[in-house]
């Protein structure tokens, strides 16, 4: 995708480009699956694969109707839906825990297959064999650059980045203060909800949670070494 055609390429979450690439088809986003390899001549990519399949309406269903912040694009079963009546909170919230774990582990995998790229210098993503070229970085001394992204291999944090957040331990208790942060834990805030709801604290954040540290209270501050 080159600059001039920022517009007319709909941009989509990530991780569902990541998905179609490996093989799923979106009916929102119908995507092209090539027989034959494309091959770059002097830095022009050329496609052998015959296009007499593809016809004009065709091309044109690819880009109709896209709206860049539609994030629930895929189909859903009616019957899978979640019933708040019936479900019960902590049961929600372990399953939710376990599906966020499960996208993690999917994502980390299929990106050992096909490449993702990062900006160096904004939070820019882009799946496929190389970045773009649109000129939308607004970093640090992008004039210079004349707004390129500086493109590297991504990690899965590029992908799905934690939003970390403290941890709190008494939901009922006073609000977190300043000068008693260095005994609150941090967790992704996906782990943080999914723990005040009933789940399980996993493994791998207890000791960031640092559930074996007891804040003092207001009057015991000075009292600790």
């Amino acid at each position: 995708v080159v600059h001039d055609e920022r517009h007319s390429a709909p941009r989509i979450p990530a991780i569902l480009e990541l998905c179609i690439q490996a093989g799923v088809d979106v009916e929102n986003y119908p995507s092209k699956r090539r027989t034959k390899p494309v091959y770059s001549i002097e830095g022009r990519i050329v496609d052998f694969e015959s296009v007499a399949g593809m016809d004009e309406m065709e091309t044109n269903l690819l880009f109709e109707n896209v709206d860049d912040t539609e994030v629930d694009v895929l189909r859903r079963d009616p019957n899978s839906e979640l019933n708040a009546e019936d479900t019960n909170l902590i049961e929600l919230s372990t399953r939710t825990l376990d599906s966020w774990f499960e996208m993690i582990g999917g994502v980390r995998k299929i990106m050992e297959k096909y490449n993702v790229w990062t900006c160096g210098y904004c939070p820019e993503v882009q799946v496929g064999p190389k970045g773009h070229k649109v000129r939308m970085c607004r970093a640090s001394k992008h004039q210079s650059r004349n707004g390129l992204h500086a493109w590297q291999e991504a990690t899965i944090n590029d992908l799905v980045g934690p939003n970390y957040v403290w941890h709190v331990h008494d939901l009922n208790g006073p609000p977190l203060r300043n000068d008693l942060k260095r005994y609150y834990g941090k967790a992704p805030a996906v782990v943080e909800l999914c723990v005040q709801a009933g789940a399980p604290v996993p493994d791998q954040y207890r000791s960031m949670m640092r559930l074996d540290v007891v804040p003092p209270e207001r009057d015991e501050v000075d009292l600790v070494a």
